[in-house]
Parts: C-alpha cells; structure tokens; sequence
C-alpha cells in the first residue's frame, strides 16, 4: 500500500518519544456484547452514550463479566470465550492466545487464535501490534422504478498499527488502498465513498483511500486524545448526534472519569461548502470553507440502575479555530453570546434506565434554540429533538434475541441555521444518523445469535418527513423547515406546524448477517429493500452487499 510501511516507520519511533493510546474501533461487535451485558445489570455502569472506548476500559468491563459468567446465555458463555482472546493481553498480560508471521513459529492462517504481521512486547515499556486487512466487496443495485441494475466489486488492501508505551501514552494508524471495478452508481452504495476525494475528483478515478490515526495519554482519571477516527454520540441505533454517514474528521479531546461522575469534551475540524475555483494558470484548485465542532458533556451515575448527562455543542465557521470554544470548561451558549451570536451552540439532556433487568430505557431532549414564553405558539425558532427508545433482553436466557424499539421527533429547523455555514453538517453531510429535520422516525430491529460466531439483524425504518413544497420549476414554493441546506429566512412565516409541507413517506427494510467461521476472517451480507414516495419522484430498490474481510 502506497507509503504505507515508510509513514508506519516514522510513527512507530515517533511513538516511543510520544503519547499515544488505543481505542476499540466503534463498528466492533464487543460494543453490542457490553450494551446487552448492561441491559442484564452484569455491568450496569456501562454507558453506550459515547463511543469509542479504550481497550483498558472495556478489558475493566470484561472483567466484571467473568466474574459473573454464571450468569450468561450459552451463547455468550462462549463469546466472552471468544472475548479473552481478543483481549488476552489486557486482561491478563499474556499473548498465549496469540500468533505472528514476521519472527513466529507455526504461523496458521485457520487458527482461532488472534493473528498479527507482527507484535513485539516489553512489559512496562512498550508493546506493539501490526496487522494486514483485506476485504472484498461485491455490491447490487436494482433500481426497480427504473427498471436499472448495476453492480461493483471493491477490492481493499491496508494495515494497521496500535501501540502503548509506558502503559499510558499509545499509538494508532490505519491506512487503507482500494478500487473500484464495475459502476460507481452501485459503489455507492459503500456510503463513505460517496464523499471520498480521490475517487470523485474524476469521473473516470476508480482509486480510493482513507486514514486514520490518533495519539492519546490515559492516566486514568484523565485521558488526552488528538487524531481522527469514527466517533458515534447518542444513544439507539440511530444517532441524533455524531453518526455513521459523515466524514471522518480531526479531532482533539478529553475525557475526565471518577466513579459516579464523567466528563467529556472535543473539538473537531469539520469540512464547509466546497467549490472548485478554476484558474488558467495553475489549473484550479478545491476551495473549502473552515468549520468546527466543539462538544462537551458531564454525566452523573446516580445508581448502578441510572445515569443521566447534561452537554452542549457548537458549530461555527469562515475563521481560524476560536480558541473559547477550545476551553472545555466553559458554556458555550453564553461564549457564543459574547462573541456576537454568530454561531449555532445547541444544549441536550439525556437519560438511560436499566431499573429492570433486561430492560434498557433511554431518551434525549436536544434543543437547538427555544424560547420559553413562545412555546406552543408554532413559533419557528423553538427547534427540538425528542429521542427515546427501549431495548429489551426481557426473553435472555430462553432465546438468544434483542429487541429494539426507537422513536425519534425533530422538529422543523433544527439541524438547519440562518447561515449555512452553522449547519449541523460537514461536507453538506448531516452528522447525526438523520438527512432532514421535520421528520420523525419509528425504527424496529431483532438481532438473533445462533451461536458465537453467526448472528443476523432484521429492522424495519419508517420515516415520515415534511418537505418543503416546490414549483414546477424546482424551486422552493414554502420553506417549512424541511431541508437542512434552508435555514429560516426574514421573509419565512413566523410559525410552523411539525410535518408542515408536502409529507414523504420512507420504508427501509434490512437483514444483516454476520459469520465469523475463523477468529478475525468475517463473512457478512446486507440486504436492504427500500420504498420511498418522494414529493418529486417515487423510489424503490433493491440493495445487496456481500463482503468478506480478513485481518492477519
């Protein structure tokens, strides 16, 4: 892979004279373990709210659950099996389970041990742990109202390297190559291509890549985080704060963690509008606009049952990094007040309840802007988003199966701004799970375990969403706040009902499949059936994706 092996070099001697630290990448199915173990009240301290974590405190986690392995399913006997594997070294300080190509011995590709390239382990000084990945995608789109198919196949190289030194500062870089073969129209359908650089400069590209890395210190009570990687925020399979469909971006943070009291903060660099600025002489050049995202939250664990937290965010833009908002302990609606209200800060409040075993019950209220003395009035300028949702374990121990129901309400506005550059976006890319306020989502999903290692997903999304009404032009006739991209303009009536507009209605059906036939070779198809009726165009298709991916 391109520079892949020269940058990884530099980093790893760089990481002997630096700090970096070590996070569980936030698409690991260890997450999905560690939130049904709460709902069971094995680890009712968990927290699903903000993700990802970091090695040392999921292995803390784990540990709790071994000593309660008694009570698990005998599916789950056997994954937490699985589990000490993965995690052999931070639970307890061997790699027995553990095997390597570069200076090993008996190197086998079909063992269930955990395989690296290579790895190297001084107790107390410095460990590190390199692996190739491979992965190949094939994906299918059958446009049924169009009467069109396509189809693609993704090829995808990379590496990656992780590493602690002294036991509090780490190292983290991961790189991936890859190609399209076949038609971008069901590329697509792998949704971060749709916003990848090097594939989209050129009709005719059909290379892709993409990095991550960060660096850390974790000295327990407080950890120190700079880099890039995929944050979710929110509780529920949809996210109302940071999702899945946005680009990834840079970021430094910290984390403070006591007992019954938590406290986060970041402040990430997001990508604005962008344009392409054409010149005879030096050929053009992508012009971006600046834009950020400051976030912090503090949580309080008021019993093993129940936890609630209280954060803010803030997106602003057009001006170099504001170094108020690079303050963590301060509130950002009264920065953003004395720095002449031109940015868009946002307050949440959220609960999670597992009072009942089996059961988990969590919401969030955010509020994008609210006047108090105008509620229920259908003012425009009060823009909330109320999310809550259940996740049941209630038949644990009888059937392997979880239950989830979410519903979701965001009020016309919210997500959007006067001036676009404060939208909760980046790249024109919502960054909660959702595309357009003015909606409100039902969501249902059954996830079964046939045994450890096989699992599948069924969910079915319904979306109702009030657009904002067009002429037979295109153009916007009435803005009811239905679009992201149209803030509140002076000439916009003062008040609006939630799902004003013309209504689209939204069927997403979906099956997931997950095998895992050898540790760390993984086997998965997706199929999603989706039925739309749009105010301009009806849609319905078809989407398959099958992939296999190894780690080595």
């Amino acid at each position: 892979m391109r520079y892949f092996i020269a940058v990884s070099i530099v980093l790893i001697l760089c990481g002997v004279l630096s700090a970096q630290t070590e996070y569980v990448p936030s698409d690991n199915s260890v997450y999905q373990f560690l939130e049904r173990m709460e709902t069971m009240q094995i680890i009712p301290e968990y927290n699903s709210f903000e993700i990802p974590k970091t090695r040392k405190e999921i292995s803390s986690y784990l540990e709790k659950v071994i000593e309660s392995e008694s009570r698990l399913d005998d599916v789950d006997k056997k994954l937490i099996e699985d589990l000490k594997v993965e995690f052999e070294y931070e639970l307890s300080g061997t790699l027995e389970n553990s095997m390597k190509i570069i200076d090993g011995d008996n190197y086998n590709f079909l063992s269930q041990k955990q395989k690296y390239l290579y790895f190297f382990d001084a107790p107390e000084k410095i460990n590190l742990f390199v692996n190739l990945t491979g992965e190949g995608n094939l994906l299918f789109k059958n446009d049924i109202q169009m009467d069109s198919r396509s189809s693609a196949f993704l090829g995808i190289i990379g590496g990656e390297i992780r590493g602690t030194v002294l036991n509090k500062f780490g190292l983290f870089i991961k790189g991936t190559d890859g190609n399209v073969f076949g038609e971008r129209e069901a590329a697509y359908l792998k949704n971060d291509l749709r916003y990848n650089y090097k594939l989209n400069e050129n009709p005719k590209e059909t290379f892709f890549d993409e990095t991550q890395g960060y660096m850390t210190a974790d000295f327990d009570l407080i950890r120190f985080k700079y880099g890039r990687d995929r944050m979710n925020i929110g509780y529920g399979t949809d996210k109302i704060i940071l999702g899945n469909g946005v680009p990834i971006f840079d970021y430094i943070g910290m984390d403070i963690n006591y007992k019954f009291f938590s406290y986060s903060f970041f402040h990430g660099q997001l990508l604005g509008d962008g344009y392409y600025a054409n010149d005879t002489v030096t050929g053009g050049v992508h012009v971006l606009e600046s834009k950020y995202m400051a976030y912090h939250r503090i949580g309080f664990n008021l019993s093993k049952s129940f936890n609630f937290g209280v954060g803010e965010i803030v997106i602003y833009g057009e001006r170099p990094i504001d170094l108020s908002y690079l303050n963590p302990f301060t509130f950002y609606k009264s920065i953003e007040h004395s720095n002449r209200d031109r940015d868009n800060a946002m307050l949440f409040f959220d609960v999670n309840n597992k009072s009942f075993k089996g059961l988990k019950i969590y919401g969030t209220l955010l509020i994008d802007d609210i006047t108090f003395e105008k509620l229920g009035t259908g003012w425009w300028g009060n823009q909330t988003i109320l999310d809550a949702g259940v996740n049941s374990e209630l038949l644990y121990g009888i059937i392997p199966m979880t239950i989830k129901l979410q519903y979701t309400r965001i009020d016309p506005y919210v997500y959007t701004h006067r001036l676009i550059r404060n939208n909760f976006t980046s790249y024109g890319y919502n960054l909660s799970s959702f595309t357009q306020p003015n909606s409100e989502l039902f969501l249902t999903e059954i996830n079964y375990r046939f045994n450890n290692r096989l699992q599948f997903s069924l969910s079915y999304d319904y979306k109702i969403h009030g657009a904002n009404p067009l002429t037979p032009a295109g153009s916007v006739k009435e803005n009811v706040g239905g679009n992201l991209n149209l803030g509140h303009r002076t000439f916009d009536s003062e008040t609006v009902k939630f799902l004003d507009g013309f209504k689209e209605y939204s069927r997403l059906y979906s099956f997931s499949l997950v095998y895992e036939p050898i540790n760390e070779y993984y086997i998965t198809a997706d199929i999603n059936y989706l039925n739309e009726s749009l105010q301009t165009v009806k849609n319905e298709q078809l989407e398959t994706i099958l992939a296999v991916s190894i780690k080595f």
